[in-house]
């Protein structure tokens, strides 16, 4: 988790603008689902907003939010935006999730309730998890083929991840990564744990 109040008082004391991209905490974070920024309580300190549909709000695409004169220019100067084809027609359903976020917060709690007993379960196991505190769980595993295996084994057991490596990440630090739901079954996440206990006795995760 980003330490957004001291980013926000050393970029404004730079004269700098200040761009979050809260791509994970929209929907999960804070007390109303309004991400890190909602946390710190810095609304106004922010300049630029980015993050993406395809987390909480179950879309495709991104969104930039600020200023009208910062958006008309993007509009105008920006590639991705200008050589970008349109949403469909389907992507007016963002607008029915935004609403749900604060109609319907109790999925925001079962989310959280599934978060910590996912993370404490593999926690439990001896997997490295990171500083993650958000439904975005990684399991740190280093060497590529061995992330690589361990991302087929879990796709045997009926477990999806996604392997995650170089370069979106360092050459040696690989890791599986998996996006936790609210409609997740505590027996789904048992599931998860056990095809990762399995996968650790194949391919040696843990450094137990």
């Amino acid at each position: 988790m980003a330490m957004l109040d001291r980013i926000a008082e050393i970029t404004h004391h730079y004269g700098a603008y200040l761009v979050v991209d809260d791509a994970h905490g929209i929907g999960v974070v804070g007390d109303t689902g309004r991400g890190v920024i909602e946390m710190y309580d810095l609304f106004d300190p922010v300049d630029i907003i980015t993050g993406t549909f395809s987390k909480a709000l179950g879309n495709i695409g991104g969104y930039v939010i600020g200023s009208r004169e910062l958006i008309n220019f993007l509009k105008y100067q920006s590639k991705q935006h200008l050589f970008s084809t349109t949403a469909t027609p389907a992507i007016t359903g963002i607008i029915r999730a935004i609403e749900l976020v604060d109609e319907e917060p109790q999925w925001k709690d079962r989310l959280w309730e599934n978060i910590t007993y996912l993370k404490n379960g593999l926690i439990g196991l001896g997997f490295d998890v990171g500083t993650t505190a958000s439904a975005v769980i990684p399991v740190k595993v280093g060497e590529i083929p061995k992330t690589l295996e361990a991302g087929k084994l879990l796709l045997r057991a009926g477990v999806y991840t996604n392997p995650i490596m170089y370069p979106a990440v360092s050459r040696k630090n690989a890791r599986i990564r998996m996006n936790v739901m609210a409609t997740h079954t505590r027996a789904h996440l048992d599931k998860v744990l056990n095809a990762f206990a399995d996968a650790d006795q194949k391919v040696k995760i843990t450094n137990a």
